[in-house]
């Protein structure tokens, strides 16, 4: 399957994944990006001293570098029933799809995990070369859920448990309750989080504006819960200004416990712009 977007994964904090790779880790190891320099130690190799800190100090030091390594990409997606509403999951699929492509191509493995109210489906991230098809399959047809309402939290519970360290894309329309997120993510109160996610918001045009309705009642029902209520088109402006702000504080509350968002109507053209500003601007933060 042809990835349908070309995207450049960028992380904002340094990856903990023991397998070498292009990025900058946390430890000290072999690696291009310098650290500090430390006194000489017998044993050292030649190659590392630094001269011109020797002659200002009249003993010699070596140089260190950070460790060389790869991150884990775990795509976190949502199968609930209401991403399933117009082409929602089809997006869902493309970008995914795409994202481990971009992963896979560079070597870093990648990992999949479907949830709706529980973990339905779990491939763990590796580098394998049949990883890429075997993340397609589980796409092609997601299990079905009994209950088909969204929660994340179980979800990131069970990725914590599992994988030491990730980055994570949670790829979903977040029609859920966020409030449980904040006693599990580490991302808000550790300058370099073990688990760094973003969050893709798909979602369908009539989910962030409403347009071209004439007057009249229009009967709206929620997918998952099953709740039904009529918006009088008279206050149609007043209903689109609630859904957006209902999205910003969606957008806030993720940024509250660390994730970043981007969010993506299924009818963009920029889909691969919008998505790879998010990690651009995620980098130029980077600390």
């Amino acid at each position: 399957m042809k990835p349908p977007y070309r995207f450049d994964i960028l992380l904002k904090h340094p990856p903990r994944n023991d397998m070498a790779g292009d990025w900058a880790g946390l430890d000290r190891g072999t690696g291009y990006e310098f650290w500090g320099l430390r006194k000489y130690l017998p044993g050292d190799s030649w190659s590392r001293i630094d001269w011109k800190a020797c002659a200002r100090s009249g003993e010699l030091h070596v140089r260190e570098f950070l460790k060389d390594s790869a991150y884990n990409l775990l795509l976190i997606c949502d199968v609930s029933r209401s991403m399933h509403f117009g082409n929602k999951f089809g997006m869902t699929k493309d970008l995914a799809v795409s994202l481990a492509h971009a992963a896979l191509r560079s070597n870093n493995p990648c990992g999949l995990l479907l949830f709706a109210d529980k973990v339905l489906t779990w491939i763990p991230p590796s580098a394998a070369p049949r990883q890429f098809h075997r993340i397609v399959n589980a796409l092609q047809q997601p299990p079905a859920a009994k209950n088909q309402q969204t929660r994340l939290a179980p979800a990131l519970e069970f990725v914590m448990k599992r994988l030491s360290s990730c980055f994570g894309v949670i790829i979903s329309d977040f029609h859920t309750d966020l409030g449980s997120l904040k006693s599990l993510m580490d991302a808000a109160d550790s300058r370099f989080p073990a688990h760094e996610m973003v969050a893709l918001h798909v979602l369908e045009d009539s989910e962030y504006r409403l347009t071209d309705i004439e007057g009249g009642l229009l009967t709206l029902k929620d997918m998952e819960s099953g709740r039904q209520m009529a918006l009088d088109l008279s206050r149609l402006q007043e209903f689109n200004t609630l859904l957006r702000r209902d999205r910003e504080r969606t957008v806030r509350a993720l940024a509250g416990v660390g994730i970043d968002s981007a969010v993506l109507p299924v009818s963009a053209s920029d889909i691969q712009a919008r998505v790879n500003t998010l990690f651009a601007r995620r980098l130029a933060t980077r600390i």
